[in-house]
């Protein structure tokens, strides 16, 4: 995960300020030596971080959403701005990531 904003510090003394000078983020972690069911979710929303069940990731042409969680308890919809190369490399990971449960639109 990169961020380019130029406000942040050039050092950090405490990881809350670390966090937040990143912004709104939304960051989905998959074990490939031990893979299992369940991914780890992170967010600047407290309340979306967990370890949960992806039930359904759809990438449309500038949007990712993923369902997870127990009934599709949580439900993300992220609008991205990407080349199409940077959307490739996302459906790419993601097939690795979202075997059956990926679907791509346009």
């Amino acid at each position: 995960m990169f961020d380019n904003d130029l406000d942040e510090p050039d050092n950090y003394d405490d990881i809350d300020e670390v966090v937040n000078s990143i912004g709104p983020y939304f960051l989905v972690q998959f074990n490939y030596e031990f893979p299992g069911k369940e991914c780890h979710i992170e967010s600047d929303d407290e309340h979306l971080t967990g370890h949960y069940i992806v039930n359904s990731v759809v990438i449309g042409h500038r949007t990712f959403t993923i369902k997870y969680g127990a009934n599709d308890k949580f439900v993300i919809n992220v609008e991205f701005d990407a080349t199409d190369q940077e959307r490739q490399d996302l459906i790419n990971a993601s097939k690795d990531m979202f075997l059956n449960v990926l679907q791509i639109t346009d």
